[in-house]
């Protein structure tokens, strides 16, 4: 069922209409039968540019306007439709409009964090993965200008996240940083599945460059349900390969680190433990440092593209508690939760050290006990208890889609005191690459 059909039943089950506004993206709503204007809702668009928009609406009640107890359900269901049909309308396909470079802020521990997409083309399908192939590279004078763009923006401080796709896949990656670094770039964050860091030389090229920290995609450690999650074949020998080099070259005295990003989903969960004892021993056998250990859930596209990848929280949460255990046991630390690829942290034994030190933006969150219907097709969920909570500043909550797959009683709220959280600049938080 199309987003737009999704708005057009709530409007014709509710009798309602809905008029564009001048000024701004702004739409009123009316009953069909006559009458004054019974609410606004203005629209706010983050990262139009993105593979990722993020769209927030505001709801501005008109005075005089009463509502019935099925119209105040409605502006809900019409809210999440409308911000579904908008975020899809905006989402740029790669091939759409040319071979254009996606530039995207997401929120990170010093604020807004950039990430620049180089490509699209890539040498594995994860189903969950939001990003749409094309087999090509973004064209190299608008990966420029959006370079450009950052450094006018201001979201430029001299750190960027390079992704894709698979962006050691493009020959042009060493002339990429190079284009960065003339324009202020000191260090480079790569967002990679590994598979190539294991060429003769080019790790050591990267690091070169500025290349200083590494968010490998690692969601099995056995060869069989590798190749199943990342819809490849044969290419695990060279993922650990390339994980390995990468682990030897984070040694004590380097500045160079390294995060295994595990995308937690239906297929994997049971094997998380055994997953991080695999990593254990590897970094025995490196003598490296680290690896840290990202694990993360489904995004709202993930969700909502691949349902059959995701898993009920409180099916997988015992086996994320023993996993985040035993990374402590081994000397491994686990990145904190936070953007919408992160777990709430109330599903773990101790919730405080899994929570960032910055509040998030709240504009994309709802809280309600029932995501069913329309209502569990955009935006972020969390249960009306959350708001007690002591890290709910600090907790994007379950996607909308989640919710409405699995409903909310995974979450266990808590009440125990805790320092308070720094706001974060407002802004979009997809810092994953599922």
């Amino acid at each position: 069922m199309s987003a737009d059909h999704d708005v057009r039943s709530v409007l014709v089950r509710l009798g309602w209409i809905l008029r564009r506004r001048p000024g701004g993206i702004r739409f009123e709503v009316s009953r069909s039968a006559g009458g004054g204007a019974l609410f606004e809702l203005a629209a706010t668009v983050k990262d139009s540019s993105s593979l990722a928009p993020s769209v927030r609406l505001r709801l501005k009640r008109r005075a005089g306007a009463r509502l019935t107890s099925a119209e105040e359900e409605g502006v809900s269901a019409l809210s999440s439709a409308l911000g579904l049909f908008m975020e899809r309308a905006t989402r740029r396909g790669a091939g759409d409009g040319g071979d254009a470079a996606s530039s995207e802020g997401h929120a990170g521990k010093e604020g807004r964090d950039p990430l620049l997409r180089i490509t699209f083309a890539c040498n594995q399908r994860c189903p969950f993965c939001f990003v749409p192939l094309t087999g090509r590279g973004a064209d190299f004078g608008d990966i420029e200008k959006k370079l450009d763009a950052l450094v006018r923006d201001g979201d430029f401080r001299g750190e960027l996240t390079i992704s894709g796709g698979e962006p050691t896949l493009d020959r042009r990656l060493p002339s990429i940083l190079e284009a960065a670094r003339l324009r202020g770039g000191k260090r480079f964050i790569l967002q990679t599945n590994g598979v190539y860091l294991s060429r003769p030389g080019l790790l050591e090229k990267l690091v070169g460059l500025g290349v200083v920290s590494f968010l490998v995609s690692f969601h099995a450690h056995e060869p069989a349900l590798y190749d199943r999650i990342t819809g490849s074949r044969g290419q695990y020998p060279l993922a650990v390969e390339g994980l390995s080099l990468l682990l030897k070259r984070c040694s004590k005295g380097s500045d160079v680190n390294a995060t295994v990003n595990v995308v937690v989903n239906s297929a994997n969960y049971r094997r998380l433990p055994e997953l991080v004892e695999f990593l254990g021993r590897l970094k025995a056998l490196c003598g490296g440092r680290g690896p840290e250990l990202y694990f993360s859930m489904l995004n709202e596209a993930g969700h909502q593209d691949a349902p059959s990848w995701a898993v009920d929280l409180r099916s997988a949460a015992p086996f994320l508690r023993r996993a985040v255990r035993l990374c402590r046991k081994l000397g491994m630390s686990v990145t904190p939760f936070g953007g919408e690829s992160g777990f709430p942290p109330c599903i773990l034994d101790d919730p405080g050290r899994h929570t960032t030190e910055r509040a998030l933006p709240m504009e994309r969150v709802r809280y309600a006990d029932d995501f069913r219907g329309e209502s569990g097709s955009f935006g972020r969920a969390k249960l009306p208890a959350c708001r007690r909570c002591s890290f709910d500043a600090r907790c994007f909550g379950v996607p909308a889609t989640y919710a409405r797959d699995f409903g909310l009683e995974a979450l266990k709220p808590s009440r125990r005191k805790n320092k308070k959280a720094r706001t974060l600049p407002r802004s979009s938080s997809r810092g994953s690459r599922n």
